[in-house]
């Protein structure tokens, strides 16, 4: 049976979704049970843990991830988009060399912030965590020295095997940070399983995957070529850690670490629908664009919609849903020590309603060779959280600076339509149609929490 989407593609086009089909639903729902079984375990273990920790421990937990990520990302030279549309992304040689790339620049972000983990911790005003934050350098070697098998197996469609190191990881972290923090009740519970995890995931980067070892090499050429593909992703990332952390950054220094740790739990909660929109963006979109342009780059504009209708629509109602049903869902979740999370939630949960859209029209930009456009994105977003963000602050406080956040993608989605157009590949119809079944989906979901709460008795 030929869908309404695929009727209206030209009849070459048609032939190639039609070759893909099966793959992109597989590796949809893939995804989708990979999200709903990592998610379902954050979920729990964060119910358990602010039952055995104070909401201090998950402040300085996410101060120090926030420092990892800015280092990572200050560094990130974009190794999985450069193996997966590389012609040599499947010979020994070339991924001999980027591993080796890889491990070098790991061990280096190690050694760098143990060196500066006590004036870190000083300058937040917080020196007791400086020994956390030395410890936690461990994950950049740890996963530094995992296989590239969790990128090879983007590019030749393995995702069964990836999903179960996901759940399996995710599962090492649970039971290691539930285990430890019943015994400490600190927050070093949480940074030790998350080193354990990172562990687990390495050793299974090997064990789950044939002929995922590699050897120490180094190629000029292959260096080079990295480099020059880096130069538009490292500035990119640059911008993007400045963007993820600097609400991080400002609330540790304007408001008390309880605070920051509600603010950091309603953020992980709203991660539930982002961690989908990465995954089913670079997994499952990304690999189908690149095939197309590095095969038929004829037929990518055709397929850019058609690929995604259906999961983007089921998506914008139940992120709407999310946004609508916050307050009921944190009552459900925590005790009453938390209420505030639903407020953050709400606006938090903004940024992954606008977020597929943006991240899908930049995988096929991307795909397609123009690189830069995901520079040019992000610094439509630092804009924005430069003017916008700062006025909020001022105006409102910690809660104006919030909903900035919350917005960030705003101006993502705004600039990536502009080059879809530029480029003959908007289709403005579906997108206003896809916002609609979002607010929809509030709606809904802000009917059905305020049921919930009459019927329970909340306020």
């Amino acid at each position: 049976m030929v869908t309404p989407a695929a009727a209206a593609l030209p009849h070459r086009a048609r032939a190639g979704l039609s070759g893909v089909r099966a793959l992109l639903l597989r590796d949809t729902n893939l995804v989708i049970a990979t999200v709903i079984a990592t998610n379902l375990l954050r979920m729990v273990s964060s119910v358990v843990l602010t039952r055995l920790l104070m909401p201090e421990a998950f402040g300085i937990v996410g101060l120090i991830g926030s420092i990892s990520f800015i280092l990572s990302m200050l560094s990130d030279l974009g190794f999985q988009a450069f193996i997966v549309r590389h012609r040599d992304g499947d010979q020994a040689r070339f991924l001999d060399v980027i591993w080796t790339i890889r491990l070098v620049r790991a061990i280096a972000l190690t050694i760098l912030l143990v060196a500066l983990a006590r004036p870190i911790a000083a300058g937040f005003g917080n020196p007791g965590v400086a020994g956390a934050i030395a410890v936690s350098a461990l994950q950049f070697a740890i996963e530094g020295a995992s296989s590239l098998s969790l990128v090879t197996a983007l590019r030749e469609r393995q995702l069964a095997r990836l999903s179960l190191l996901d759940i399996l990881g995710a599962l090492v972290q649970f039971g290691a940070s539930i285990a430890l923090a019943s015994v400490w009740r600190s927050y070093w519970s949480i940074v030790l399983a998350i080193l354990i995890a990172s562990l687990a995931r390495t050793l299974l980067s090997y064990a789950l995957f044939p002929r995922s070892t590699r050897r120490i090499g180094f190629d000029r050429g292959y260096a080079t070529e990295l480099w020059r593909f880096a130069r538009y992703v490292t500035g990119s990332s640059i911008i993007t850690m400045l963007l993820v952390q600097s609400d991080k950054v400002v609330l540790a220094r304007v408001v008390p670490l309880d605070v920051l740790g509600r603010y950091m739990l309603a953020g992980n909660l709203a991660l539930a629908p982002m961690a989908f929109t990465v995954a089913y963006a670079s997994r499952v979109l990304y690999p189908l664009y690149a095939r197309t342009w590095r095969e038929r780059p004829e037929v990518l504009r055709d397929l850019s919609y058609a690929a995604r209708m259906r999961v983007s629509a089921a998506y914008m109602v139940g992120v709407g849903g999310l946004i609508g049903f916050a307050p009921a869902l944190v009552a459900i979740l925590y005790d009453p020590r938390y209420a505030e999370v639903a407020t953050y939630l709400r606006l938090l949960a903004l940024t992954p309603f606008l977020a597929l859209a943006s991240h899908a029209a930049n995988e096929v930009l991307t795909a397609s060779g123009r690189v830069h456009v995901t520079m040019h994105a992000n610094v439509a977003k630092l804009l924005w959280l430069a003017v916008a963000g700062t006025a909020a602050l001022l105006a409102a406080g910690p809660i104006g600076l919030i909903a900035a956040v919350g917005l960030l993608e705003l101006p993502t989605t705004l600039y990536n339509w502009v080059q879809l157009h530029r480029f003959g590949l908007l289709r403005l119809g579906r997108e206003v149609a896809l916002l609609a079944l979002g607010v929809a989906g509030i709606a809904a979901g802000s009917v059905a929490g305020q049921g919930v709460q009459a019927i329970a008795g909340w306020r």
